[in-house]
């Protein structure tokens, strides 16, 4: 963890063995497997293995690509106070993302919250998507990458918005499986307790490679819309595809 990670990390975010373990609900015996495997992201200081909490939210929404029953599973099932309808426009949709470096596409996803005014200072946005990619890189595999900033309350008012990139060509995002990276989602919202909701949705509505396929394949933003949409009601109809076992 160097300099640039710690500026970003409150106190309390920093978890212990024994804690990851708690909230995983699995034994240290079974973390630990996943730390030497490198399955699970961490560092070692002093000797002793810690944890970032917001990382491993992040990775267990996206490396299982399913909704864990655990706290963040119960959000969800709380209620869906945030339809995609409400977050997704069409002129938040990109369809020629070229490939690039991390500050070029993120640049570029994030150029309709500039124009809509929601971003005033797009260096200073875009920065702040960086910094939490320095911590572990928010593409999930399989081609997706879930872009945030590291505390969503440090975002201003104007959301929840979903913007979403689509690079047909694929691009180096430094996904875990070494694929490479077409299709984006970034989320701007103020609120914690809604990045989780979205993230989480996102998760189940992705866990079927033809929803990605399909919309990396569209050929308008309205058909991307459509397809999302249709997908978000399928979820709805089918509670089972809510949930999953870690």
């Amino acid at each position: 963890m160097d300099n640039r990670t710690q500026e970003y990390t409150k106190p309390d975010d920093v978890l212990t063995l024994d804690e990851v373990a708690e909230y995983l609900k699995v034994s240290k015996k079974t973390v630990l497997r996943l730390v030497h495997a490198d399955k699970i992201p961490c560092a070692k200081v002093a000797g002793q293995w810690r944890f970032l909490r917001t990382v491993i939210e992040d990775w267990l929404i996206g490396r299982m690509r399913v909704v864990p029953r655990n706290d963040l599973a119960r959000l969800v099932e709380d209620g869906d106070i945030v339809p995609l309808s409400r977050m997704l426009k069409e002129d938040l949709i990109s369809l020629h993302i070229r490939p690039g470096s991390k500050r070029e596409v993120l640049e570029r996803i994030a150029r309709p919250l500039l124009k809509r005014g929601v971003v005033r200072d797009a260096g200073t946005f875009v920065s702040m998507l960086l910094s939490r990619e320095e911590m572990v890189s928010t593409a999930v595999g399989e081609g997706v990458a879930l872009p945030h900033v590291r505390h969503p309350e440090e975002n201003a008012e104007g959301g929840p918005l979903l913007c979403v990139g689509v690079c047909r060509e694929g691009t180096d995002f430094d996904a875990h499986d070494g694929k490479p990276t077409r299709l984006f989602f970034l989320l701007y919202t103020d609120s914690e307790v809604v990045h989780l909701r979205v993230m989480s949705k996102l998760a189940a509505l992705l866990r079927s490679p033809d929803i990605t396929e399909r919309i990396v394949g569209a050929r308008s933003r309205e058909e991307v819309l459509s397809t999302m949409l249709a997908a978000e009601s399928g979820l709805s109809d089918n509670p089972q595809s809510k949930g999953g076992n870690p």
